[in-house]
């Protein structure tokens, strides 16, 4: 057997049908369905479904810009290679420490919420008192060392969560379909005389939440089989698929509450609407293997954002930006020094929190995943920016749509719904000015951190360049 060298990750590890396992599990659509429906739809109301398919056509826009330029840079910094490409060494270094710190927050919500809903399911179903803050600690130990082990094993054990949790979702959308709501089938949810202006803002800020993860398809651009276009294939499979899901999971819904009767059903907890609906239209048992597949859910998504962390960290070592040490693979061909890394900073924070009186669903989760997306966001609005210069810079192949017309539109696009984000923050947090500031605050740090030791390495980019693996060339358009 081939080992790879010490300092390079392994070359096609992956395959396209593993990214696009990765990006959907780290989307999480049984958790998204169970516990941030029910919020979308107290805000949005009935036009909810309607704006996934904006958020959808939103996103594939983006990836047209994106995806061109995966077929011409490939290293596992994803973003911020990208962006270090278009926009400069400095601008780049900034955008891998904030990405890594967007991650690994939404990483430790993640096994945050995780433990959180094995503690209630062991004293549910098996009368076992077990804090959570316990639980989402062995989580994440666990999906460390699943982690460690080779890259395939993680995408493997990822998609039998995400065929159970899109099972789940399927047995209780065909239920509802088959005995029908009890007004009908609310197709007037997409018709745009419907909608409420005003709460655009707050819908948006949930169904663009929804989709982080799908531009991950990158991270793994240096251990996948052909690249350029393994990279473009999984990302537009796996929106498209996010984006089915959602508008059918909100749909059916919708659906099985009726549209007049929303707001007298969310009144209640909304954490548990859909537990109940699917008690009422498929049974109390189904209801129990689904609370247990939102607990796998949220582990599926802890994988992929350990991998996405650990990678990070193996890419700004190899460009100088943090130790050596972390530049380094295990004879599988995973970053071993920064897989361990990445999981030990993310348990000590799950003991830090679990020992401390937060509440961990309202708290802990919202307060660690709300950086994330506001992370990604500024970060894809960089990408598109970055597209358009390193593209205007060089005579390509690729279309005038894919290296202008598109990320153009995507930077609008995203830039208003990083403002409506920003300005309808409160929703998520539940927290004023002054603690949304400090929740933010970590960004803030790592793009500071970032910049200033991009200016300080800039000499080594060169040689870390030497080492990432060529991009595919480009097809023909």
């Amino acid at each position: 057997m081939t080992h790879p060298p010490q300092h390079e990750l392994r070359r096609n590890a992956v395959s396209a049908r593993h990214l696009v396992f990765f990006v959907v599990a780290a989307a999480a659509p049984l958790t998204v369905s169970a516990g941030f429906l029910p919020l979308g739809f107290l805000v949005g109301g009935t036009m909810l479904p309607a704006a996934f398919v904006i958020a959808g056509i939103a996103y594939t826009i983006f990836a047209v810009g994106f995806t061109a330029m995966s077929r011409h840079v490939t290293d596992a910094g994803a973003f911020s290679a990208y962006i270090d490409k278009g926009l400069g060494r400095t601008a780049g270094s900034a955008a891998a420490m904030v990405a890594w710190t967007g991650y690994t927050l939404g990483q430790i919500g993640f096994a945050a919420a995780s433990g959180f809903f094995a503690s209630i399911f062991l004293k549910t179903y098996l009368s076992v008192s077990v804090p959570w803050g316990l639980c989402a600690t062995v989580i994440g130990l666990l999906v460390t060392a699943i982690s460690y082990a080779k890259i395939n094993l993680g995408a493997r054990v990822a998609a039998v969560l995400l065929i159970l949790e899109i099972g789940v979702l399927a047995v209780f959308a065909i239920a509802v379909w088959v005995q029908g709501g009890p007004e009908g089938t609310p197709w007037s949810a997409f018709d745009p005389g419907s909608w409420q202006v005003p709460v655009l803002g707050g819908t948006f800020l949930v169904t663009f939440l929804v989709f982080i993860g799908f531009e991950q398809t990158a991270v793994y651009s240096e251990e996948v089989q052909d690249a350029g276009n393994a990279v473009r294939k999984a990302t537009f499979w796996a929106i498209g698929i996010l984006t089915v899901i959602y508008i059918a999971a909100a749909f059916t819904i919708l659906m099985a509450i009726g549209p007049n009767r929303l707001l007298d059903v969310l009144s209640g907890d909304p954490s548990q609407v859909v537990f109940n609906l699917n008690t009422s239209f498929v049974s109390s048992s189904m209801t129990g293997v689904m609370q247990l597949l939102v607990i796998t859910s949220f582990i599926a998504g802890v994988i992929a954002l350990q991998n996405a962390g650990s990678r990070y960290l193996f890419s700004m070592s190899r460009r100088g930006l943090l130790p050596a040490f972390l530049y380094g693979t295990s004879r599988s061909g995973t970053p071993r020094a920064a897989v361990l890394l990445q999981g030990g900073l993310v348990t000590v924070a799950l003991i830090g929190f679990g020992l401390s009186s937060l509440d961990p669903y309202t708290q802990v989760v919202t307060w660690t995943n709300s950086p994330t997306l506001f992370a990604v966001l500024a970060l894809q609005i960089a990408t598109g920016v970055a597209v358009i210069r390193w593209f205007a810079a060089r005579g390509t192949q690729e279309s005038l749509w894919a290296r202008l017309i598109a990320p153009a539109l995507s930077v609008i696009v995203l830039g208003v719904v990083l403002y409506l984000a920003a300005a309808n923050m409160s929703l998520l947090t539940g927290l004023g000015a002054t603690g949304n500031a400090l929740i933010i605050s970590p960004l803030v740090i790592a793009f500071l951190f970032g910049a200033v030791r991009g200016r300080m390495t800039a000499g080594r980019t060169q040689e870390a360049d030497e080492h990432v693996a060529p991009a595919q060339a480009p097809e023909q358009l």
